[in-house]
């Protein structure tokens, strides 16, 4: 053996060790943060600092080491690539950076309670007596949220909501949030790089990401603002010309979230209430295994959290991998509402994402990239919303079964919840990698907020607001530091997905595999792949490769094809292009803001 093999052999061994240290790391990170999520305590919470500040010093000084590149093979690069890239924290700001994102998260889930005399005034003033107990304190995620989905509230009463969530927590975030920024950039700089918001882009692997997420808006942008205008025209002969322009911006208060711009639950009755907890969860579990996928594990079953806890801190849906062998959770707040169906199945698409890449070693035991792992769930859901499964669930009667026009109406409920979403994506991250850059100073944070949700979305705030409040830390994201352009790229990535998902169910062959004419041609939004074993194992096929290898290379392996596209997105939501412009031209509704 010669000088390199030996070399080889060290580097092998090296990396099997550092490995098993990311193994450990990552094991008791899971713990710990599961434990703050459920039953949060001081001494969880000091000891989480502890084991970040440690783990930041281990992999300072495995990214320091002096394993010559140029000697390793491509899978060895890799491992030192998505091991090395990103921030690189001192101690110090290592410490100061933990302790400010456990401050930012404690004042985001903290409660907002009210004296009785403040009550009374709310409840003689907006007849909001039913919803607000004088007793009860509120959190933002689930009460609040849960509020202003009801579809029985008057402007005022929304606008309350809205109003009481945002000038709550947006004050107490906006005091953090440029520490945060400062810390984040520094450790940027450290290594390498301009700005926090370049290794958020990095992540994805993607060049050039800025201008190929707005050449892939831009694409679909069309069937955006024809939704945004046929909402309009809907809230206005809802609420009237004295809240709503009939050409001009919705107010946000009207779209059902307290952050986010969907439209309130139009979906169709159900009899969803015999899927509360549990046998929603196995309901979900039946979609993926009629593919072929795993079931849930024992432990799953054992610690999961499927509804409301008294000790639970955290509301927001969430997929744990504990990196311990079959330990994958599921933590949400459910109650009966088709938004908890999708986040069930979304949830547990991250947790097949997980089992399927289980057997990599520990630092290809992640996604191709984030929005590869907001896209499984996703995919899937698909799948679930089609009038046969919805019936097959026992959600739909026979007369919506062969009702002609149920799938087009179910589609139109899916473009109202998903296409907002991808504006949405991109205003929060446009906005957040201009703080990173220095574009946007903290004077200016709610105003430009808005101008680029004026932009890019065509909603405004209830009423002016001014700089006192930082409106985009009323959403869970900002606070808890998560990227999110993820999620505009999930949802192209996802009809990818489903078409590929789809053409195997049905043809029996990839979608790029079938050349020929002897395929149906069934409409994507009407494709039922449930009990599909071949779409399955293509599918986790895919995920086995976590994140050893670039994402163009994995999604080539179930769609045929290494780049993102809009066009299944668009085939899929073809129908409802098509009658909007037809009720637009028939009702002569403006388009536009």
């Amino acid at each position: 053996m010669g000088f390199s093999g030996s070399y080889q052999n060290d580097v092998n061994n090296w990396l099997a060790e550092v490995n098993m240290d990311l193994s450990e790391f990552n094991s008791l990170a899971a713990s710990l943060t599961w434990k703050l999520a459920t039953t949060p305590d001081e001494t969880t919470s000091e000891q989480a600092m502890e084991l970040g500040v440690v783990r930041n010093k281990w992999k300072n000084r495995v990214c320091d080491s002096r394993v010559r590149k140029y000697w390793l093979t491509p899978n060895q690069k890799r491992m030192m690539y998505l091991l090395c890239r990103g921030p690189r924290f001192s101690e110090e700001i290592s410490r100061s950076y933990i302790d400010l994102m456990g401050r930012l998260a404690q004042n985001y889930n903290s409660e907002i309670c009210f004296n009785k005399s403040e009550s009374d005034a709310i409840n003689e003033h907006l007849n909001m007596s039913k919803l607000i107990n004088p007793e009860r304190c509120l959190y933002g995620e689930p009460d609040l949220e849960w509020l202003m989905k009801r579809t029985d509230l008057n402007s005022e009463q929304l606008k309350w909501i809205w109003m009481t969530w945002h000038n709550f927590v947006g004050p107490k975030i906006r005091k953090l949030y440029p520490i945060a920024v400062k810390l984040q950039n520094i450790a940027a700089q450290n290594n390498g790089y301009n700005n926090m918001g370049e290794i958020w882009q990095e992540e994805l692997e993607i060049p050039n990401l800025e201008c190929e997420v707005f050449n892939l808006y831009n694409q679909i942008k069309p069937l955006y603002v024809l939704l945004h205008a046929v909402v309009r025209y809907k809230l206005l002969q809802k609420y009237g010309s004295d809240v709503v322009d009939s050409e001009g911006p919705i107010p946000i208060h009207l779209l059902g979230e307290l952050t986010n711009c969907k439209t309130p639950d139009l979906f169709i009755p159900t009899n969803n209430r015999k899927y509360v907890g549990t046998r929603l969860v196995l309901k979900a579990e039946d979609m993926y295994t009629s593919l072929g996928l795993p079931k849930m594990t024992n432990k799953f079953w054992k610690y999961s959290i499927f509804q409301e806890n008294t000790n639970t801190s955290v509301c927001h849906g969430t997929a744990a991998n504990l990196y311990e062998r079959d330990d994958f959770r599921m933590l949400l707040c459910a109650k009966v509402t088709m938004e908890d169906f999708y986040v069930v199945h979304h949830e547990m698409g991250h947790i097949e994402y997980y089992m399927a890449y289980k057997n990599q070693p520990p630092i290809f035991q992640d996604g191709s990239n984030s929005a590869f792992h907001e896209s499984i769930g996703d995919t899937i859901m698909n799948g679930v919303m089609v009038p046969q499964h919805l019936y097959r669930l026992g959600l739909i009667t026979d007369e919506q079964l062969f009702n002609n026009g149920l799938g087009d109406f179910l589609l139109l409920q899916q473009a109202l919840s998903k296409i907002p979403e991808l504006p949405y994506s991109l205003t929060i991250d446009k906005y957040r990698w201009d703080i990173f850059k220095g574009k946007i100073e903290p004077k200016d944070y709610n105003k430009e907020f808005w101008d680029l949700n004026y932009k890019i979305r065509g909603v405004i705030p209830p009423q002016p607001r001014d700089e006192k409040y930082f409106d985009a830390g009323a959403k869970f994201h900002i606070p808890d530091n998560t990227p999110y352009i993820r999620y505009f790229l999930a949802g192209f990535l996802q009809m990818d997905m489903f078409n590929s998902l789809c053409k195997l169910s049905i043809c029996g062959r990839n979608v790029v595999e079938n050349r020929s004419n002897d395929c149906p041609d069934i409409p994507l939004h009407l494709c039922d792949i449930y009990g599909s074993k071949r779409s399955g194992r293509k599918l986790e096929e895919m995920m086995s490769c976590g994140s050893s290898q670039r994402w163009t290379k994995t999604l080539n392996v179930l769609t045929g094809k290494g780049y993102i596209t809009a066009k299944p997105l668009l085939d899929y939501y073809q129908p409802i292009y098509k009658w909007l412009k037809n009720y637009v031209k028939l009702h002569n509704i403006p388009v536009g803001w």
